[in-house]
């Protein structure tokens, strides 16, 4: 479980986050990505070659504001380390795919209703695309 039964329910019911990393000189820097849940790991994907990538290969700290458009009011952040999949593995490719899908046509703002199935799966084996899988140290946030 990710903190409180309610910050854990609230992770379980969006798949929008606001990940921030520590850049070189120690200042933050913040970028939206759409994660996937298994248990208590979170994951998303972006190439090694970005911002957060290049930030978290150096300095695997992060954390992971978990943001849901149907509850504007709310938030949980879930801050931790990362691991790196850079062998991008088809495995967590499905666990993405898996946790999207239950979303149904409840959450028409969902990867998989917004850019289709087939476009994510194209966009994930790119060359230089990885899968961060976050371990959680800590769970906080503020539900109205």
């Amino acid at each position: 479980m990710l903190g409180t039964p309610q910050l854990d329910a609230f992770v379980s019911r969006s798949f929008t986050a606001i990940v921030t990393t520590v850049r070189k000189d120690g200042s933050p820097s913040s970028s939206m990505v759409s994660y996937a849940r298994d248990g208590d790991r979170l994951y998303f994907s972006t190439t090694t070659a970005r911002l957060k990538g290049r930030t978290l290969q150096r300095d695997p700290r992060l954390a992971l504001c978990v943001i849901n458009d149907q509850e504007p009011n709310g938030y949980v952040s879930v801050e931790g380390t990362v691991v790196i999949h850079r062998d991008n593995p088809q495995e967590l490719h499905e666990r993405m795919f898996q946790y999207w899908d239950a979303f149904g046509d409840q959450y028409p703002k969902s990867p998989l209703r917004m850019m289709g199935r087939e476009a994510i799966a194209a966009l994930l084996v790119k060359p230089g695309r990885a899968i961060f899988e976050v371990m959680p140290t800590r769970v906080s946030g503020v539900l109205l």
